[in-house]
């Protein structure tokens, strides 16, 4: 394999192209070859910045959560607002690799594929993502990790109906993220109630029965 001097602007070319083309034809369709011949470069040299195409997925896992940070930065405003800027922002972010996340949605919602969102080795992109919205969060921080937890798996859902929203400007969808947040922020202060505590407490107790721990 010819040694080949890494740099970001090359790594970005591969991921690039690479996105094109599985937005285009499909990530099993595609081939390393295919993707090293449209950024100009040797197989070698693709396998040197990227082992696989999954390692290419893992990439846009992680640039696409580096922009949500970066958004949640600098939203402003009420925790509804701040929610709304993240939940749309996210919509936003996926919406020019639609095609390509509905071809591989088997994928993504399996536990024990690598490329699923519940996997072992999209843990730490999951773990900046529930952590971007506990932060947005103003509740006390016994009650933040259950609640993070809720509304990230209430953004993936809406992710999941995204994918494949034909509505114009996927409307359908972002309608569907405004009705869901104004029903579920009102919600958040009852969890300071004794009974919301007593309702945290017994969910999470039943989470950690089935191994699964809340930070």
């Amino acid at each position: 394999m010819p040694r080949v001097k890494k740099s970001e602007a090359t790594r970005k070319r591969l991921l690039a192209r690479a996105l094109v083309l599985f937005q285009k034809k499909g990530v099993e369709q595609t081939t390393m070859r295919d993707i090293a011949k449209a950024a100009g470069l040797s197989l070698g040299a693709a396998y040197y910045y990227f082992p696989s195409k999954d390692a290419l997925v893992f990439s846009f896992y992680e640039d696409n959560q580096r922009d949500m940070e970066e958004l949640a930065a600098s939203a402003t405003g009420t925790l509804r607002e701040r929610l709304g800027v993240l939940f749309h922002g996210k919509l936003e972010s996926i919406r020019p690799h639609r095609k390509m996340l509905a071809a591989i949605v088997q994928r993504l919602v399996d536990p024990g594929d690598p490329l699923s969102a519940f996997s072992q080795q999209s843990r730490q992109v999951r773990e900046r993502a529930i952590a971007v919205i506990a932060a947005t969060l103003d509740i006390a921080d016994d009650l933040r990790p259950l609640a993070a937890h809720a509304l990230w798996l209430l953004m993936l859902a809406l992710m999941l109906v995204y994918i494949n929203d034909d509505s114009p400007g996927e409307k359908r969808t972002h309608g569907l993220v405004d009705d869901a947040l104004d029903m579920a922020v009102p919600m958040l202060p009852l969890l300071a109630t004794p009974m919301g505590h007593a309702l945290v407490e017994r969910v999470t107790s039943a989470l950690a029965r089935a191994d699964i721990t809340l930070t």
